[in-house]
């Protein structure tokens, strides 16, 4: 019989003891000059993997620094808002009307018009990586008058002004586009401008014809820093005042003071490759059987993460409604072999791996692991080379909306496709989300049928921890990750 499985309850979780740590991991990595001179240093988790492009990931760099900006937000309940357009209504043929905002200038001094505003969508909808959230959709923009926009999608999209707010559809001055390769660097809107860039980081001034509220400080720098010990460490020594994904293992060695906790829509989860080795669905449900999230969340996060409850976690009040669903009866792993891959730029990932990689030996899998730095790792994910990939995935980051996630991870034809799934009922299913008069339980019903094919598993639903040093304000707690420094970020 079919193994029937309802959602985990919120646990209680504990605190660990804290890891130590010295001072020399932070040698080299940062101008010893800076927190003298007063100037505000960042520590990014991530490096830009494509030029600071904002069709690839490093969007949500240019989002944090508060460099580029989209044609719309997203308020807290993750409707659309005005930022660089003002209005937007959806037409009889399912296009969209937009109305830019008058008196925007890039940070090269030109204004943003509708023709530049439809230059830089079609160059995301053109690239030769399409941006994940506008992947498939046939996206086209035109210029209708001076400040007036058109957009359209092959088929309707009941959620474009959502996925309009992607980093990834940020607003580049015309320049910044050169054949493919685009260049953000003095051609974005925001409150502060790119100044220089190196390989170990940028540069930010004020830009000083800034649209709105102009930036609290200068400049301020932000330096890239993927290992999450030197970036603890930064903060102690003062060489950084503002830190990205403190790690869970080392929350203890800082003052709750220097600590900013709060619920994200990022949950961690082990992908299972539907194509390879783990086809078959008894197979994918031993793997299920197998893993224990408990040792990871009570352990590894260290208070700052949540027990699993599906794909969407706490920080959607809403989804609290999870829906039961079915798994296959699973079948004796009989020694199969598989690879389990994850990547180390957030430091609890290889930590999991391991205690997952001991869970699946122990049920009577055999297990190779592949650790590496996001980068690097992704295309192999993306190629379908491994069988289990442990991810932590924000599911609202894209377009605010559960729907974009749902498809592009899920779907035969999703552009984010790790479990290679292709199930016409769950393509069913999050296609009648678009449309579905109750979007969020739309959204739990796709849900329960993909939790049913196993592939995937949750595993934890993180919450975000940001470091930052006494003095500073206003740095963002955004639980879909796309602010960090705004234009009220100071340091006193």
């Amino acid at each position: 019989m079919p193994q029937r499985r309802t959602p985990l309850t919120r646990r209680t979780l504990l605190t660990a003891a804290p890891l130590g740590l010295t001072a020399a991991a932070v040698s080299g990595c940062f101008a010893a000059d800076e927190g003298a001179a007063g100037r505000l240093v960042l520590a990014n988790a991530l490096t830009p993997a494509a030029g600071l492009s904002p069709h690839s990931e490093d969007a949500f760099l240019l989002a944090r620094w508060s460099v580029a900006e989209t044609l719309l937000g997203l308020d807290d309940d993750g409707l659309p808002s005005a930022l660089l357009a003002t209005d937007w209504t959806q037409a009889e043929d399912g296009s969209w009307n937009l109305t830019l905002r008058e008196g925007v200038r890039f940070h090269d001094g030109t204004l943003l018009d509708a023709a530049a505003a439809a230059a830089a969508l079609t160059a995301a909808a053109n690239a030769s990586a399409v941006p994940r959230v506008i992947d498939g959709l046939g996206l086209t923009a035109e210029p209708t008058g001076d400040l007036a926009l058109r957009v359209a999608t092959a088929a309707p999209d009941p959620v474009l002004p959502q996925r309009l707010s992607s980093p990834q559809l940020a607003i580049l001055a015309p320049a910044a586009y050169t054949g493919d390769a685009v260049d953000p660097v003095g051609h974005a809107t925001g409150p502060y401008a790119i100044a220089a860039s190196t390989t170990t980081g940028v540069e930010l001034e004020r830009h000083g014809d800034y649209w709105g509220e102009p930036a609290a400080m200068d400049g301020y720098r932000a330096d890239y820093v993927p290992d999450a010990a030197t970036r603890v460490a930064a903060l102690r020594s003062g060489e950084a005042h503002v830190i990205e994904a403190v790690p869970y293992a080392q929350i203890a060695n800082l003052d709750d003071a220097r600590l900013q906790d709060a619920p994200t829509g990022r949950t961690v989860s082990l992908y299972l490759n539907t194509q390879g080795p783990l086809a078959d669905p008894a197979l994918r449900a031993a793997v299920a059987a197998a893993v224990d999230p408990a040792p990871i969340v009570d352990d590894i996060y260290e208070g700052h993460a949540d027990a699993p409850e599906g794909l969407f976690g706490p920080a959607l009040a809403w989804a609290a409604d999870h829906r039961p669903y079915d798994l296959p009866a699973p079948a004796a792993p009989g020694g199969t072999t598989v690879t389990l891959a994850t990547y180390t730029n957030r430091a609890e990932l290889p930590e999991a791996l391991t205690v997952l990689a001991t869970q699946l030996e122990a049920a009577g899998f055999t297990v190779t692991t592949d650790v590496r730095e996001y980068n690097d790792i992704e295309p192999d994910m993306l190629a379908g080379a491994f069988d289990l990939v442990l991810m932590s995935r924000s599911v609202v980051q894209d377009s605010g909306d559960a729907y974009t996630y749902l498809d592009s991870d899920f779907t035969g034809d999703g552009g984010f496709n790790v479990a290679r799934l292709a199930d016409p009922a769950v393509d069913a299913a999050v296609a009648a989300v678009a449309t579905a008069p109750d979007r969020q339980a739309a959204v739990l019903d796709a849900e329960a049928l993909v939790l049913a094919t196993v592939a995937v598993v949750p595993i934890a639903h993180e919450r975000l921890v940001t470091g930052v040093a006494q003095g500073v304000t206003g740095v963002a707690s955004d639980p879909r990750e796309r602010r960090i420094i705004t234009a009220a970020t100071a340091i006193g």
